[in-house]
């Protein structure tokens, strides 16, 4: 349950010595499922972002603030819908590698955040838990920069992170089922200082995620 913000904009992958800042928007869907004590409940999210990025050398710095719009919450332990929540973050990479000349791009990320998320049962309207989760995360970015404007990549994380939950009053303790995501996705870099990226998570924790950055 992590903020919807990509891999290579934790890196600032298109900032330069003129450029070391970068503002970007971001937004996407993720889908998962947590356990708690054995029950599986399928998690399924939209949610949106505004991240800044620091990158005064090969360290890049992010914070990111969001909400969460809309989603599901369910299994065993009952049909709840999402209502507007918080989520942030904050994280630091390092790249050992930029991808230019005949390099290829290589960047590490740690990540560290959280979301409280307002619940609602679909059978008893007052029935309302929060669901809140904190997520520590180690991503690995590997990829090439080509044609000076286009960076395909593949990453994979590994996370966890208590999840709480108290659906008719009882109060759960839960994780994710997966602990890792697999990603591939692309970076462009676009007129007047802009970077696109796009990117699937298409084994363990499943997402889609799309965003622009403005870097200055």
């Amino acid at each position: 349950m992590a903020p919807p913000v990509g891999l290579t904009g934790t890196c600032g992958a298109t900032l330069d010595e003129e450029r070391r800042f970068e503002l970007a928007i971001s937004g996407g869907g993720v889908w998962t499922e947590l356990s708690f004590d054995g029950n599986r409940q399928h998690l399924s999210e939209a949610s949106t972002a505004v991240s800044f990025v620091y990158r005064p050398s090969a360290f890049s710095f992010q914070v990111s603030v969001g909400a969460v719009l809309a989603g599901s919450f369910t299994g065993p332990l009952g049909e709840y819908d999402f209502r507007p929540g918080f989520l942030a973050s904050a994280s630091v990479g390092y790249t050992f590698l930029d991808g230019n000349g005949p390099r290829p791009y290589l960047a590490l990320i740690g990540a560290a955040g959280t979301s409280i998320v307002p619940t609602r049962s679909r059978t008893d309207p007052s029935d309302r838990p929060d669901l809140t989760a904190t997520d520590l995360r180690a991503s690995v970015v590997l990829g090439k920069r080509l044609f000076d404007f286009w960076l395909p990549y593949v990453g994979a994380a590994v996370f966890g992170g208590p999840v709480f939950f108290a659906p008719a009053g009882q109060s759960r303790t839960g994780s994710d089922v997966h602990h890792y995501r697999l990603t591939a996705g692309s970076s462009f870099s676009l007129p007047a200082h802009l970077e696109a990226f796009v990117e699937v998570g298409f084994l363990g924790e499943q997402a889609v995620l799309g965003g622009l950055g403005w870097a200055f």
